[in-house]
């Protein structure tokens, strides 16, 4: 029986690891408004409500709920949208 690999990438730590690099200042503004439009994604997947939407967002650190790093963090709901396949 073959198992499915996912990987998760913490966006928000990836983006600020790119742009503590020096020679890529040029990277800042267009990794920030990218940031932007992720968080607003993010908000819009909230309000849609829906199960696959929200495990993309906590594969990706979108939701501080699957941040380990910030107050709100809540293992449980990021393990039960990691159990999704679809």
């Amino acid at each position: 029986m073959r198992q499915k690999l996912e990987f998760s990438v913490h966006i928000p730590r990836l983006f600020n690891e790119i742009l503590l690099n020096k020679e890529l200042t040029i990277m800042q503004k267009p990794l920030q408004i990218t940031l932007g439009i992720l968080s607003r994604i993010a908000k819009r997947a909230i309000e849609l409500d829906d199960d696959e939407l929200h495990q993309l967002m906590i594969r990706l650190t979108l939701y501080s709920c699957a941040d380990p790093s910030q107050p709100d963090y809540d293992p449980e709901i990021t393990k039960k949208y990691k159990e999704f396949t679809f």
